[in-house]
């Protein structure tokens, strides 16, 4: 049976790394099982380098990974995990995150900020809603554990921008969509974990 976690909480609150940190571990305790096929991890990472400030997050991150880690750098296109990577590299899944996959989306499709319309973020939503399926199809064909990594923007005040609001709902939607199907959701709260289910 497939394992799917989904982490979430808001900015710096130690969710990446609690989802790291939790992929090593899964990991380690499968090598030290002897399990073919279940102590590799691939890291989906779906951020984009649109300004230097983002550049250096990227680069946080990937200093922060362990180098045995197979790292993959998309937001789209996941349904290509089975003939990109081989059955038994890796047993667990981190994809960090599911904010910056639906940025990478919306500006694909270049919704103008001024003029943004509710039925082009409603695609948006609807296309990370098909990626992440996607993978968890793979992750239960293949019996691998997944760790979704995601921001909880919905908690603070109404966000000034049409865009922004329009973003903030439909982020809220997809975290809907994979917590239903989870079996295991963590809040991260000022570094601490806190299980929601």
């Amino acid at each position: 049976m497939s394992d799917i976690w989904l982490i979430t909480g808001g900015c710096r609150s130690g969710k990446s790394m609690y989802a790291e940190e939790l992929s090593k571990e899964k990991s380690a305790s499968e090598e030290k099982k002897g399990a073919k096929g279940r102590s590799g991890v691939l890291y989906i990472a779906t951020g984009v380098a649109m300004d230097e400030e983002m550049e250096e997050r990227i680069m946080i991150h990937r200093e922060r990974r362990p180098e045995e880690w197979i790292t993959w750098e998309r937001y789209q296109g996941l349904d290509e995990i089975e003939d990109q990577f081989e059955i038994n590299d890796f047993g667990t899944i981190m994809l960090d995150c599911i904010g910056n996959m639906l940025m990478g989306i919306l500006f694909d499709e270049e919704p103008d900020a001024d003029v943004c319309t509710e039925k082009q973020f409603t695609e948006a939503e609807k296309t990370a809603e098909a990626e992440i399926d996607a993978l968890c199809d793979y992750a239960a064909k293949y019996d691998k554990r997944l760790i979704f990594v995601t921001n909880e923007i919905g908690m603070g005040i109404i966000p000034e921008t049409r865009y922004a609001r329009l973003y903030r709902d439909a982020l809220g939607r997809i975290n809907k969509h994979i917590a239903s199907s989870a079996d295991k959701a963590i809040l991260m709260v000022a570094g601490i974990p806190v299980t929601l289910k």
